[in-house]
């Protein structure tokens, strides 16, 4: 009898206690195949399931980098290049000050590219004058060739990659990570072209979205296989290919998530009306969202402006048309502007909305490039606003 009394209270904690493990197990294991990190989770012996992106996204082992990082007093570059009859890992090793040019090879169109390394990079500015010509593209999602395509078309950069778009302005408005397979080959081409432009006295602007931001954060669910069996093979886990030690990372977080060309307010999202009531300025609401990169918001102000649905880069009223006129009239009149351009919610071609006062760009970039159709970008020059092609044909820009 005694010891039928002491079994049962015992056996009944340790099936509590296997229950619980159990169910953070399953916890944990879900949110996993949620966000991406795993493509496969076994709930039971013999009883798996498959992660929803792992039945549509069978891309793996491919060339990719260079991943740059910085450790003890060196920085090492490690990529994956096609050899003759394989694919090899190149890793390079540099003292810490010194500023070598690595190579980088865009598998989708076998174009290879040099990026000299510069000194750390600085917060850029968030207001700058119009200039003669600008080209504003968003949502590429690491189409390198459709990217390539474009910027060659619109007479940004040569055959070679190189910059020849003189005192022109290239403005990138976000979501260059996830979904496609060469987001590394796009960032190290932007950071080849931002150094090349400011040479000749031009500018590429790189507005940070949702999806650049979620990548910095360790929020991983959109990052295609590829990016997971790569790491494996680099020796350096995905979570650290743009954390405070790398290079990109580096770069990234110097990011604004808002800038102001002449009277165009160029944002990944919108500026919802909620944003905007308190008088947030551009530069109050870039240092916000660059802060909360590495440090969860604390502040209603902070949280308001850093976090989903109100904040720049994932805000989508604007495209779906749910702030009257007069809303949208006051956040313009908020940062000085006459129109915001944004990206972020999908449209069918670039239009303008609220009769011109916002336009939006985010097309489906790679369905176009699959079907070998021609990319297209918002093109301003000489007080005009058009659309432009990858073979560098002009068109009205129309209201839906």
């Amino acid at each position: 009898m005694l010891f039928t009394t002491i079994l049962h209270p015992l056996l009944r904690k340790t099936l509590l206690a296997g229950a619980l493990l159990y169910g953070l197990y399953l916890a944990g294991g879900v949110a996993l195949l949620a966000f991406g990190t795993l493509d496969r989770f076994s709930f039971w012996p013999g009883w798996s399931v498959k992660s929803p992106r792992a039945t549509r996204d069978n891309s793996g082992f491919s060339p990719d980098g260079p991943v740059a990082f910085y450790k003890d007093k060196l920085m090492i570059s490690k990529r994956i290049a096609p050899g003759e009859q394989t694919l090899m890992l190149l890793t390079d090793t540099f003292p810490v000050s010194a500023l070598p040019t690595l190579t980088c090879f865009a598998s989708e169109t076998g174009q290879q590219f040099n990026v000299p390394l510069r000194a750390a990079a600085t917060v850029p500015a968030h207001t700058y004058a119009l200039p003669a010509k600008l080209l504003a593209v968003s949502d590429i999602e690491g189409n390198f060739k459709g990217f390539a395509q474009l910027l060659q078309g619109a007479g940004v950069v040569n055959e070679q990659l190189a910059w020849q778009f003189g005192r022109g302005h290239l403005v990138l408005v976000g979501d260059f990570f996830d979904r496609g397979l060469n987001v590394t080959e796009c960032l190290w081409l932007i950071y080849k072209l931002e150094h090349e432009a400011a040479q000749a006295g031009g500018a590429v602007h790189f507005i940070l979205g949702n999806h650049e931001r979620m990548n910095l954060m360790g929020n991983f669910r959109y990052v295609r296989r590829k990016y997971r069996v790569n790491a494996d093979t680099l020796g350096r886990p995905y979570a650290q290919w743009y954390d405070r030690t790398t290079v990109l990372g580096r770069w990234l977080r110097t990011k604004n998530v808002a800038e102001k060309i002449g009277s165009f307010l160029f944002v990944h999202g919108g500026i919802s009306p909620e944003l905007a009531a308190p008088g947030v300025s551009l530069r109050q609401l870039n240092d916000l969202a660059r802060a909360s990169l590495d440090a969860p918001a604390t502040s209603p102000l902070a949280r308001l402006a850093t976090q989903p649905p109100n904040s720049p880069d994932w805000y989508r009223g604007l495209v779906q048309e749910a702030p009257t006129e007069a809303e949208v009239s006051r956040v313009l009149t908020t940062y000085a502007a006459t129109c915001l351009v944004v990206g972020h919610t999908p449209v069918e071609r670039i239009q303008t909305l609220y009769h011109g006062r916002v336009i939006a760009l985010d097309l489906p970039h790679q369905q176009r490039t699959d079907a070998g159709q021609p990319l297209q970008g918002l093109w301003l020059a000489n007080g005009q606003r058009r659309v432009l092609d990858s073979h560098g044909q002009q068109t009205p820009l129309q209201a839906p």
